[in-house]
């Protein structure tokens, strides 16, 4: 049985609450053919936040997917299941002897071609992330997590603007930690 659309809004003059879902989504949700007893799960990420471009002294581009959940939902474990496999495919980091990476099938690519900058880019993805909120936004939740350990309104700014690292929620280390080749030096 495929599980019960839960997404509304409220309708600014009346408070009603109305559900939000598209035609195309409730076509997929009630086809016989692709029921969730079947094994089809379906979750729509909720932002793809790529920052395209940087200050932080390297030529490097920052993105990520993030899952918001509000009024305190949480995944159901199918989605649990898709987003912890999606999240080991995405990801782009290298292990270094600095950074544990975890949940990190391989490692795709980290320069792709921009049509913007109409060039290779360097692009660290962060993979998939799951802010939850116990209200429908920010300012009126009296709670927040990310991932899963609980974040202010300060915290999650600086997350978004990639001051603090998406997975350790410590500022963002940008530095190079590969070892730099010596130049040899000329012996006379």
């Amino acid at each position: 049985m495929t599980r019960i659309y839960r997404d509304t809004i409220n309708c600014p003059r009346c408070n009603y609450q109305i559900k939000i879902e598209a035609p195309i989504k409730q076509w997929i949700r009630h086809h016989p053919e692709l029921d969730s007893s079947d094994g089809f799960t379906a979750f729509d990420h909720d932002l793809v936040w790529h920052r395209w471009r940087t200050t932080h002294g390297r030529e490097v581009q920052f993105m990520m997917i993030i899952e918001i959940k509000t009024h305190g939902a949480d995944l159901s474990d199918s989605q649990h299941d898709s987003m912890i496999i999606a999240n080991q495919l995405l990801r782009n980091r290298r292990q270094t002897p600095t950074k544990d990476i975890r949940y990190q099938a391989g490692t795709g690519p980290q320069k792709v071609y921009s049509p913007l900058k109409r060039s290779d880019i360097r692009v660290r993805h962060f993979g998939i992330h799951l802010w939850r909120m116990q209200g429908a936004t920010p300012e009126d939740s009296s709670w927040m997590k990310w991932d899963k350990q609980a974040i202010d309104t300060e915290t999650l700014l600086a997350v978004l603007k990639y001051e603090l690292d998406p997975d350790t929620l410590r500022p963002m280390d940008c530095r190079s930690h590969h070892k730099k080749p010596q130049q040899a030096t000329l012996s006379l």
